[in-house]
């Protein structure tokens, strides 16, 4: 068995760090006062938030584009000068779950929108970093679908065999697991509900890592036991 995680609510609650990084390489690039708020950024990859932020302000395609490498560098380097001055909290439990994972050598990987360095740093500050030894990320492509790809085939070049469990917090999550075949574990700590996440392809939801259920269900799955539910 492979797991794979999602990282901005499904491991941990939020990043101030990340967030503002976006708002100082907005006005640092392309001169620009705009947020991630203005618009629905949940589950989309760094470089499509970007993207979609722009052009909301007028900027044009080719004018983003030129500017992208740049932009991104700002954002990496933002978020490194100012990650240790906040407290990242965990999601209730995932700690221990991780702990149980690895307990039983499950290879563990990140599926994230982040870009690589700024998902690493985040989960290095909640000291949870070391858990997570591959993945895909906004670095590796903007189209969530492919970067899930990407994660599923380094993991198994680094011999992970069996089902690939994928946990997330939002539909694009959910669909991004169909994509590979995974069975999609929905974490329901973020904006987004059960249903939503059922709607979107996951066979079973929990609201974080603390009820036992989700240890029986992995250890179902490893056994090929795929039942559809909502605890």
């Amino acid at each position: 068995m492979m797991a794979l995680f999602d990282v901005d609510k499904t491991l941990i609650h939020r990043s101030s760090a990340h967030e503002n990084a976006f708002r100082h390489a907005f006005r640092e690039v392309y001169g620009v006062d705009a947020g991630v708020e203005l618009i629905d950024y949940h589950g989309k990859t760094d470089p499509v938030i970007a993207e979609e932020v722009l052009l909301l302000r007028g900027l044009e395609g080719e004018e983003i584009e030129g500017q992208l490498p740049r932009f991104l560098r700002e954002l990496r380097e933002y978020v490194k000068h100012n990650i240790n001055e906040e407290n990242i909290e965990l999601i209730d439990g995932v700690e221990e779950f991780l702990s149980f994972l690895k307990s039983m050598d499950v290879p563990m990987g990140l599926v994230t929108g982040n870009l690589r360095e700024i998902a690493f740093m985040k989960l290095e500050r909640a000291g949870i970093a070391g858990y997570f030894s591959f993945g895909g990320f906004g670095s590796d492509s903007p189209d969530r679908n492919k970067l899930t790809e990407i994660a599923v085939r380094r993991g198994l070049r680094i011999g992970a065999t069996g089902s690939t469990v994928l946990f997330g917090d939002t539909p694009h999550d959910m669909r991004a697991g169909d994509h590979v075949g995974a069975v999609n574990i929905g974490i329901s700590a973020g904006r987004y509900s059960d249903r939503a996440l059922m709607a979107a392809g996951a066979r079973h939801v929990f609201p974080d890592y603390r009820k036992p259920e989700l240890r029986d269900t992995v250890l179902k799955i490893m056994a090929g036991d795929h039942r559809q539910q909502i605890i």
